[in-house]
């Protein structure tokens, strides 16, 4: 099971085949495309009285949308 991860933007297939290229050789690391389609910070619907709650947020690493937006990837360090 690979312990890195590259999520690289959509946008950017060239990033793509070369991080996949360059790491293809290494067992701990796997290069993917940004599978998202669309923006996550688009505001929840309220929830009427009673109901639960969704859950929070599920992703470990918040950091990571910003550096797809800012860098075209991100690097993420999997759970053990």
């Amino acid at each position: 099971m690979p312990r890195f991860l590259f999520i690289v933007a959509r946008q950017l297939p060239a990033v793509y085949e070369h991080l996949r290229q360059q790491f293809a050789e290494e067992p701990n690391v796997q290069v993917i495309l940004d599978r998202r389609q669309t923006d996550r910070r688009e505001p929840e619907p309220a929830t009427p009285a009673g109901e639960e709650r969704p859950p929070a947020e599920r992703r470990q690493n918040p950091g990571v949308d910003d550096q797809i937006r800012t860098l075209g990837y991100a690097f993420v360090r999997l759970p053990d």
